[in-house]
């Protein structure tokens, strides 16, 4: 209930349903689908991950 900023949700209510859609798409905002680069569209957890890794590596240095 508190995922949705609502005190009091009753289980099988009316609005149970909107109340999901509401937190799942506040998760769901917050998520990186893609990153688009000069290099093209990079895509996928792990190429993200990989790509985020070896950009702050030459940024910072090892």
């Amino acid at each position: 209930a508190l995922r949705a900023k609502v005190s009091k949700i009753v289980q099988g209510d009316d609005n149970t349903q909107f109340f999901h859609m509401i937190a799942n798409g506040k998760h769901r905002k917050k998520k990186i689908i893609q990153l688009e680069q000069d290099e093209g569209t990079i895509v996928g957890h792990e190429n993200l991950k990989l790509y985020i890794s070896e950009y702050y590596k030459k940024l910072l240095g090892a």
